[in-house]
């Protein structure tokens, strides 16, 4: 098939801005395609653990993030009055400088991708996605929903958990599932002595808190929901405050700064691991359209950036689309594979709670460990 030399880019969220920075370091040409007009983000936070934070620096992204965020080295779990009852020890992967783990706002992970696409004078059409494809000798060709078309070399879908490009190629067999939880998210004021992620086991959801600057925490809370429920937007402080009732310690103090329905972000947890290969063709699934991670690792944008940094380094090296595309899933089948079953079962430990194989810390720190490892 040859070398790539023009790639088109289908979605303009972390795992799309990564790839372009990426490919634009190897000297490759590419084009992102943003089906939303004002390519902005929900204004909430987000852990970025080491791996994550060694795919940024190797783009030349993580300095750019880093005096935005709150870094720390260590996760502790508490029970529902916020006693400490166990430290997992986060590795340390980006030197001496650089903290293990930090959290940040989404916005400043943005604007700092943002900046950086701009600056590799990546092209980027919003309000525009792809509405079919045609395979070539040489290449693909594209169609858009505008209207308009385009020859590549390779088209790589970057279009979230709820990717139509994954429908198109794949169908719906592959949907993610819906877990049996929800998501729960608000920004607060981070109290001067919350120097890490916490997690409290309560006897009926987790919750805790994770730093992202010094100013703000932002409170999670993961909810057993066998059905999904949709909430309007004036139900959703009090509805927090009654799910978070019954813990003590800094959570308690911190529930009750949960009063704007603005600050709150109210999800359902899906779950996907796509089988392998990602990709039919010259058309590639990365990040959560391929593997769509719980948030109990907080591991799922990480996932996304390592996706977009091999593959950029891959399609660098000059070698045959098919070899780098195997190659690819050589190096992030199973590492996803891993990272989504062991966040899927933390939750469903946290729905059955007194199983006496139940061991959600324990399983979180092997789990650090393994991803600690080499992409």
């Amino acid at each position: 098939m040859g070398a790539v030399g023009n790639v088109l880019i289908v979605g303009g969220g972390i795992a799309g801005m990564t790839l372009a920075i990426g490919l634009s370091r190897q000297g490759i040409k590419s084009e992102i395609v943003e089906l939303s007009t004002d390519w902005a983000v929900i204004g909430v936070g987000i852990s970025m653990q080491g791996p994550a934070m060694r795919a940024l620096r190797a783009i030349d992204v993580l300095e750019r993030i880093v005096d935005s965020g709150f870094g720390y080295s260590y996760f502790k779990a508490c029970d529902v009055d916020g006693n400490v009852t166990d430290q997992v020890d986060l590795p340390s992967l980006n030197g001496p400088d650089h903290p293990a783990t930090m959290g940040v706002m989404r916005q400043a992970l943005h604007e700092a991708l943002k900046l950086a696409v701009a600056e590799a004078q990546v092209p980027v059409r919003l309000g525009v996605s792809l509405a079919d494809y045609h395979p070539l000798d040489d290449g693909i060709r594209v169609e858009f929903t505008d209207g308009s078309e385009g020859n590549y070399d390779l088209v790589v879908c970057a279009d979230g958990a709820n990717s139509k490009m994954r429908e198109m190629l794949f169908g719906t067999a592959h949907d993610g599932h819906y877990t049996g939880q929800a998501v729960w998210r608000a920004t607060v004021d981070r109290p001067d002595d919350v120097d890490c992620r916490y997690s409290y086991f309560g006897p009926r959801n987790k919750a805790g808190f994770n730093p992202v600057s010094k100013d703000q925490m932002y409170i999670y809370l993961v909810q057993n929901l066998p059905e999904w429920k949709r909430l309007d937007e004036d139900e959703l402080p009090g509805t927090m405050r009654e799910q978070l009732s019954g813990y003590g310690g800094v959570l308690a103090a911190a529930r009750e700064q949960v009063q704007d329905p603005k600050s709150i972000v109210y999800r359902p947890i899906t779950s996907l691991i796509l089988p392998s290969p990602w990709y039919k063709g010259r058309v590639l699934l990365i990040g959560d359209a391929a593997h769509t991670a719980t948030p109990h690792m907080a591991a799922g944008a990480g996932l996304a950036i390592e996706d977009s940094v091999v593959l950029a380094e891959l399609l660098g090296g000059g070698m045959d689309v098919t070899i780098a595309l195997e190659k690819f899933m050589d190096r992030r089948w199973e590492r996803c594979r891993m990272t989504i079953e062991n966040s899927e079962q933390l939750g469903d430990w946290e729905k059955t709670p007194d199983l006496p194989e139940a061991d959600p810390v324990g399983l979180f720190r092997e789990s650090v460990k393994l991803l600690a490892q080499p992409i």
